[in-house]
Formats: C-alpha cells, structure tokens, sequence
C-alpha cells in the first residue's frame, strides 16, 4: 500500500503544469539491488535557503526579492488548492527551491493529496514526514474529517504563514511558538499572515487574496511580468516600459538584474521583441559584471545584435560602445564582434557610418595588426573620399588615433598619402584634422619625407582662407621645422666628430713619419 501511495505521490507532479511549480522533465523506475528506485528528473534548481545565504540581500533589495518569492509561492499553492482542489501539505521554507535565474518553484510533493481524501491518501499515512512545528491543528490531531469540511486551502494556508515565517526571519522554523513572532513580517503583510494562521480552518485566508497584496506586487514583479509577456504587448506599451526601465534598474537586486532580467532583455533584442532603446538598459546591467561575466552572458548576444538588419538597434549598440569595449578581449572582438560590425563602414546610412567610424577608436587597442592593415585601412580609405564631409573628417581623426597600432612598416605607407590627401579636402575641419594627425604622427617621417613631402604640402594651408586652418599649418610647420632643426644638429655634430677624426689620424700619420725619418 505505501508503494503505491509513494508512485501516487510523484506522479501526480508530472501532471501539474504551473510556471512556479518545479517542472518534471522525466522519470523512471528501476531495481537495484532488490530496492524499487525511482528516479525523478525536473530543471536545474536549489535551495531556496541555500541561495538567500549567498546572495545575502539587504534592505530595499531583500523586500523586493522575497516578496517577488513569496507571490510566486502563493500563486503555486492557490493553484494547486483552487484550480486542483488538492492539498500540497508540507508547506515550509524546504519546500521551495530555485532555478538559475532567481525564480521560486514549489516541490516537495510527498504528501499532495486530493482534498477529498478518498483511499489511501498520503496526507494521512505519511503526515509523519511533517515536522509538528508545521502542522496545523487538524492535521496535528489526525481529524480528518475537520479536513474534508474545511476549504482546500486551509492546511496549505497555515504552511504558508509557516513559510512566510521562515522566509521573512531568515530562520527554520523550530517551535510553532515561533509563528507568534510578528516583527519580522513586513507590516503591510502582517494582516495576510495572521489571516492564513487562523485557529479556525474556515477563516483561514484563501492564498488568492494573498496573491493580490500590493505589497507582493512590487516593482520588480511588474518589470519581469512584463518581460515574460512581452510578445502581446503594443509598441506603445513597449516604448514606455523601456523609457522608463533604465531608472527603475537600480531598484532591482542586482543578481536578480543579472539572472533574470539579462537574459530576458536578450532575448526580447534578437527575436524583435523589444525596442532598439531597450540596449541602454542592456548595457546598464552589464556594467554591473566583471569582465569574464561580462563575456560569458552579454557578448554571445552583443554578436548576434550586431549583425541584425535594424539599423536602429546597431545604433543603439554603436552610442553605448564605450560601456562596453572595455570588458571585450581580442578573441571576441575579432571573432563575433569586428565582423558584423565592419558592415556599418559601407551601410547607406550616414550615421551608421559614423558611428561605426567612432567605434573603432574604443576597439583598435585590442585588434589585431593584421586586421587593422588589412581590412580596416581598407574602409578607411574609402570613407576618406565619403560623401559626408564629417565622415572625412573623422577618418583623417581616427587614423591619427590609431596610428600607434598599425606598426611602423604601414605608418611610414599609410599615413602621409592619407594626410596629403585630407590637407586638398574642401571641408576646413578635414584640413585641420590632417595637420593635427600630422604633428601627433611625426615620429613616423624621415626628415627627407617631412622636407620633400610634408612641408610643401603643408605650406600652402599657412594662407588659408579660415585662421583655424592657417593656425594648424603653422603649428604643423613649426613641428617640423623643428624636427628638422634637430637633424641639422645631428648632422653637424657628426661633421664634427668625422673631421675631428680625420684630424687627428692625418696628425698621427705625421708624427709617425717624422720618426721614421
């Protein structure tokens, strides 16, 4: 007989389909060693006092958390009592564990019987498993009776006042005098809990009205609600929801941020779901990972994004590149990060391909030299001649930027046909940003290259029409003339040293045929 109640007991579970209860994936009965062995496989989960004590929330955040727990549970049991009409009867802080995201599922099913108690039910022939801290009176008492004529709510109502208990304290619970505690239930959840722990099982609190407690109806339970739901909502629901997400982030405990609502924002980005705008809040909560986090649940999604074909969202993601870049490595940024973001150098849009220009400045110190010479200066090139006088202008910008990391075989290549071209642009801010790079890039010019090329290419901008750019010609010029200064010292120097040299062996070659003779 107890055989079967125990086979009843867990596969009643498969059959109930609730988001807070503990999902069963399989299972499978087997003999071992002459013992009947059941093996149950649900999801990834663990328990509930196990993962509070190592999140260790506090204040604000501990309230929106296990308030956010709480509902979930109370949302569980309703089902189970009004929608089920059965009685889970092991209600306390051991019945719940927790996913890798952070939600509550209720488990432990041993006693789940139906609440009209018919045969040999497991409320009454394992209620020993029940700890007497948790019983309620008629369960205590083994009235069964009182159970049948009562709601099927009633002894799941007193465990979860149980429960509440120990979840809210932080403490097993040891003696049913601990449920007298009151100080440690919030006050706007004190009515609830004195309800549900009524003496008489007819005026205990249905866990329904529990759910509608606006106290566990919180902040975070409306973001991740609509999260979840995300895929009926309107555009103009989406559009206020993530206006306002980024100021509501703060608010949520940060592993909650992390866990839950990452991957949901992820998610919402690359299936559509969820505005371009949503990025900001994407990348706020991934300010809050170190960098191996950062690479292990942001940038998997961050390649996806980039290649998508809304220009709006590869904005988004281009305007908030520097929240980001820092935590990216080489591999990453070569491998799922450069590629699909190269595309924006050639994408219709002028903006796109500005920002796209703008990006490489955060990423180039950590790319490859071969992929910088060989298809970045490439795009460059061509965004040198681009349409957009600002795009001119700032390619002439980044290349003096980046010119440090091109190595010194492509800067003496590169960079003074590149310049000598900006110096002819007809946009005066190009022609400013070509002298600037020019004296920022010196070191990398022969002194015959700065006379023969430099200088006669530069001369011309000392009287420019605009004084800023006549300003840059002769601070470039001055640069140089320095330079050049230099070298002649260095040169008379070494005619010195060479005829102070010679000298002296014309004089030791004297003085030995003197001897001689």
């Amino acid at each position: 007989m107890y055989l079967s109640i125990r086979r009843l007991s867990w596969l009643l579970p498969l059959q109930l389909r609730h988001p807070n209860v503990l999902a069963f994936k399989d299972s499978i009965e087997v003999q071992e060693r002459g013992i009947h062995v059941v093996y149950l496989v649900t999801e990834a989960v663990r328990p509930l006092a196990t993962v509070l004590k190592e999140l260790n929330l506090s204040g604000h955040h501990r309230d929106e958390y296990l308030a956010t727990g709480m509902l979930h549970m109370t949302n569980a049991v309703s089902f189970i009592n009004n929608s089920c009409n059965m009685i889970h009867g092991y209600l306390c802080m051991s019945a719940v564990v927790v996913t890798d995201s952070l939600d509550w599922r209720l488990h432990g099913f041993d006693l789940l019987s139906e609440h009209t108690l018919t045969g040999d039910f497991a409320l009454k022939h394992a209620s020993w498993m029940v700890g007497s801290q948790y019983k309620p009176a008629e369960v205590a008492k083994m009235d069964w009776d009182a159970v049948k004529q009562g709601p099927p709510w009633a002894v799941d109502s007193w465990g979860l006042g149980c429960m509440m208990q120990e979840v809210f304290s932080g403490e097993p619970l040891t003696a049913v005098e601990q449920l007298r505690r009151t100080d440690v239930i919030p006050p706007a959840l004190l009515a609830d809990y004195q309800k549900l722990l009524s003496s008489q099982t007819g005026r205990r609190l249905n866990p329904a009205k529990v759910a509608e407690s606006k106290f566990l109806n919180n902040k975070l339970v409306e973001v991740v609600a609509f999260m979840e739901n995300i895929a009926v909502k309107d555009s103009a629901e989406k559009d206020m929801f993530f206006k306002k997400l980024p100021a509501m982030i703060p608010a949520i405990p940060e592993p909650v941020a992390v866990r839950k609502i990452l991957p949901l924002l992820s998610r919402a980005l690359e299936y559509g779901g969820a505005p371009a705008s949503a990025v900001s809040s994407l990348m706020l909560i991934g300010r809050m990972l170190d960098g191996d986090e950062f690479i292990k649940r942001v940038v998997p999604s961050l390649s996806r994004l980039f290649a998508s074909s809304d220009r709006n969202l590869r904005r988004n993601l281009l305007e908030s590149i520097d929240t980001y870049g820092q935590h990216l490595t080489t591999d990453v940024i070569e491998n799922q990060i450069y590629p699909p973001l190269s595309n924006g150098f050639t994408d219709e849009n002028a903006y796109i391909r500005e920002l796209t220009l703008k990006a490489v400045l955060t990423l180039a110190p950590k790319m490859k030299q071969g992929t910088l010479n060989q298809n970045l200066l490439k795009h460059l090139s061509r965004l040198q001649v681009d349409n957009e006088p600002s795009i001119r202008a700032n390619t002439t910008v980044l290349l003096g930027n980046i010119a440090q990391y091109l190595g010194d075989t492509y800067c003496k290549k590169v960079l003074l046909n590149a310049f000598g071209r900006a110096l002819k642009d007809s946009f005066p801010p190009a022609r400013i940003a070509a002298l600037r790079a020019l004296v920022a890039t010196t070191k990398y010019y022969s002194p015959d290259e700065m006379a023969l090329r430099a200088l006669p290419a530069v001369a011309p901008l000392c009287i420019d029409p605009l004084g800023d750019v006549r300003s840059a010609a002769l601070a470039c010029l001055e640069s140089f003339t320095k330079v050049l200064r230099d070298h002649d010292t260095k040169l008379q120097k070494e005619a010195a040293a060479a005829a102070a040299a010679s000298g002296g062996l014309t004089a030791n070659s004297a003085a030995a045929t003197t001897a001689a003779t």
